[in-house]
C-alpha cells in the first residue's frame, strides 16, 4: 500500500490570523522542532508561517520594532501546498515538482474534508518516497525469486518469460522516469544538506531498480538464446584504460590498490563484442570489490594462440575473504551468493556472476574460479576474438568546418505518460529550450505541420498510433519538419527494438529511464552533429 500524507503528518496546533509575529516567535523559541505552523480561520487553512521567515523579520532591531506587533499574515506563505488526507506522498512529490517545489521548503498542509488536519515537514516527505521506493526494490526482488522458482518447476516455458520480462522492463522502465527524472530535478533545485541527501537516496533506489531489472532481461535473453552478439574492432589498450578511468572512482572509497595492466606481447587490435565483454569485466570487477576491504584488485588482459585460434584471456584477482570450494559449486547460478548472509551484509541479487558466466558462453568463452595464493580469489575469463586489421589512416579529406554554439530553439514532445512528459519538460526548459508537449500522435502531426522545430521526439508507443507513423507523417509531408531530427523516445531496450528504429529512419532512439542531465547531453551531441552534417553539406556543394 502506498503512504498517504495522513500518515506521516503531524498534527501541529494552529494560529489564528489575528497573531502577532512576535507572538508566534515565542512558539517557535519553546518548541525548537517546529518548522512551520498552520494559519487557521474556522478550520479553514489559510496559509502557513515558517520558522525562517519569522526570523528573518525579527532580525534586526528595526525588524522587530515594525514587524513585533503585526499580524503573522504580513508574513505568511499564501500558496503553500495543501492537499486531503488520502493522497499517496509520490503524488505530492509530482505536485511539489509542479509548484516550484514549495512542498520540499515550506512543508504540505493536510485537510481533512477541506479543514486543517496535520502538517508534513519536507524531511518527512522525502524520507517517505526513499522507503516508498526502497519498498519497490525489495518487492522486485522477492520477484526475481519467485521467477527462479518458476524456472526450475518449468523450464520449458522460456521464451515465454522473455517475453513477459521484456513487457514488464518495458511497463517498469517508464514510471522509473519519474522515479529516477524527478529526484535528479530535485537534487538539482532544493537547498539544503538533508532535502539533497534524501533527494540523492531516491535516485539511488531507482538506479539499482534499473538495474536489477536490466540483469533480469539479460539473464532472459541469455537463457532463452536470444541475447545478440555484435562483433566490431576495439583497442585493448583503449579498452582497459577505460575501465581504470572508471574504476579508480569507484574505488577511491576504499584502502585499496587497483592494478590493470596490458601484457606487453599481446595482439592489441582485437575484433569481437567488446560491449558484452566489458559487461563480464565490469561484474567481476564488482564482485571483486564488494568483499574486498584491503589489499588489492588485479585486472590483467592478455593474448594467446590455442589451437589456430587467437584468445583473449582477462583475470580479475583480489585479496578479498575468499571463496570456499562448497560454495565455488554454486556461485555461477542465478540468484546464489556464497553465503546466506551476503546480501543483507553487502547487497547485491546474485546475478552478477551468472550474467557473466552465461555471456562468456555465449561468446564462445569460459570462466574459471580459482584461490587467490594471496588470499582472495581469481577469476579467469577466456573467449576466443578474431585479430582486427590496423586502424586506417584517412588522408586528403577536407577539414571539418569548426561548429560554433547553435541557438537553443523549440522542441516538439510527443509522450502520453504524464510523469514522463514532466521530466523531459522540465530537464530541456532548464536548458534553455522551448518545449511543446502533447499526448497524441495526431496532435504531434498536427503540430508539425505547422510550427517549425529544432527537434522532435516522439514516444514509440502512443494511444492509436505508432512512432514509426509519426515519423513517417512528418518526412513524408513537405512541411517545416521534414528534415529535423526525429527521435524516438522507448522503454523497449532490446536490440529488436533498436534495429526498428534504424530500420523507420529515426535520428536516433533515447531509452526510458530518462535522466535530465543525459538526455541534454544527447540532444545536443545529436543536434551539433546534424548542424555539422549540414554544413558539410553545403561545402561540398561549393566545392
Amino acid at each position: 500500500m502506498p503512504v498517504r500524507v495522513e500518515d506521516i503528518a503531524v498534527a501541529v496546533r494552529p494560529v489564528p490570523a489575528a497573531a502577532t509575529i512576535s507572538g508566534v516567535s515565542t512558539r517557535f523559541l519553546a518548541h525548537p522542532d517546529l518548522f512551520a505552523l498552520p494559519i487557521v480561520s474556522d478550520g479553514a487553512a489559510l496559509g502557513m508561517v515558517t520558522r525562517r521567515a519569522v526570523l528573518e523579520a525579527l532580525a534586526t532591531l528595526a525588524g522587530r520594532e515594525a514587524n513585533g506587533p503585526a499580524h503573522v499574515t504580513r508574513i505568511m506563505v499564501r500558496h503553500p501546498v495543501m492537499c486531503e488526507a488520502g493522497t499517496p506522498v509520490g503524488l505530492v512529490a509530482k505536485l511539489a515538482a509542479d509548484q516550484s517545489n514549495a512542498a520540499l521548503t515550506d512543508g504540505v498542509i493536510v485537510l481533512n474534508d477541506g479543514r486543517y488536519s496535520g502538517l508534513i515537514s519536507p524531511s518527512d516527505l522525502l524520507k517517505a518516497v526513499a522507503q516508498e521506493n526502497a519498498a519497490r526494490a525489495r518487492a522486485m526482488q522477492a520477484a526475481q525469486k519467485k521467477l527462479q522458482k518458476s524456472r526450475n518447476e518449468a523450464g520449458a516455458f522460456e521464451q515465454e518469460k522473455a517475453r513477459f520480462l521484456s513487457f514488464v522492463g518495458h511497463e517498469i522502465r517508464t514510471p522509473l522516469t519519474g522515479i529516477l527524472g524527478v529526484a535528479d530535478l530535485l537534487q538539482d533545485s532544493v537547498h539544503g544538506t538533508e532535502p539533497k541527501r534524501l533527494a540523492r537516496t531516491i535516485s539511488e533506489s531507482g538506479h539499482h531498480l534499473d538495474r536489477l531489472l536490466s540483469d533480469l532481461l539479460d539473464l532472459s535473453r541469455l537463457e532463452a538464446g536470444k541475447l545478440a552478439v555484435n562483433s566490431a574492432p576495439f583497442d585493448l589498450h583503449a579498452f582497459a584504460t577505460e575501465a581504470r578511468d572508471l574504476w579508480q572512482s569507484r574505488i577511491a572509497g576504499k584502502r585499496l590498490d587497483l592494478r590493470i595492466k596490458v601484457a606487453g606481447d599481446c595482439v592489441a587490435r582485437l575484433e569481437s563484442d567488446a560491449m558484452r565483454i566489458r559487461q563480464i569485466l565490469f561484474n567481476l570487477m564488482s564482485n571483486a570489490l564488494k568483499f574486498t576491504e584491503r589489499g588489492y584488485i588485479g585486472v590483467e588482459l592478455s593474448t594467446f594462440e590455442a589451437a589456430g585460434t587467437l584468445k583473449l584471456r582477462m583475470t580479475v584477482e583480489d585479496t578479498g575473504c575468499g571463496i570456499s570450494d562448497a560454495d565455488k559449486a554454486r556461485l555461477f547460478e542465478a540468484f546464489e551468493q556464497a553465503r546466506a548472509s551476503t546480501a543483507g551484509t553487502h547487497g547485491g541479487s546474485g546475478l552478477g556472476l551468472s550474467i557473466a558466466k552465461g555471456l562468456a558462453r555465449r561468446l564462445g568463452g569460459e570462466i574459471v574460479l580459482a584461490d587467490n595464493p594471496e588470499g582472495g580469489s581469481i577469476f579467469t575469463v577466456t573467449l576466443p576474438v578474431r585479430r582486427a586489421g590496423p586502424r586506417l589512416a584517412v588522408t586528403g579529406a577536407p577539414p571539418r568546418p569548426r561548429m560554433k554554439a547553435f541557438e537553443l530553439g523549440r522542441i516538439l514532445l510527443a509522450e502520453d505518460h504524464a510523469v514522463s512528459a514532466l521530466v523531459v519538460t522540465r530537464a530541456l526548459s532548464a536548458a534553455g529550450w522551448e518545449v511543446d508537449s502533447v499526448q497524441t500522435a495526431e496532435d504531434a502531426i498536427d503540430r508539425a505541420l505547422h510550427q517549425s522545430y529544432q527537434a522532435i521526439l516522439t514516444d514509440i508507443h502512443l494511444p492509436g498510433m505508432m512512432g514509426e507513423e509519426v515519423l513517417s507523417a512528418i518526412r513524408g509531408a513537405d512541411g517545416p519538419n521534414a528534415l529535423v531530427p526525429i527521435i524516438a523516445v522507448t522503454a523497449d531496450v532490446s536490440p529488436e527494438r533498436r534495429l526498428a528504429c534504424e530500420a523507420a529512419g529515426f535520428t536516433t532512439m533515447i531509452e526510458k529511464p530518462i535522466r535530465p542531465r543525459a538526455l541534454v547531453a544527447s540532444l545536443v551531441d545529436i543536434l551539433l552533429a546534424d548542424k555539422a552534417a549540414a554544413a558539410e553539406a553545403v561545402q561540398r556543394q561549393l566545392a
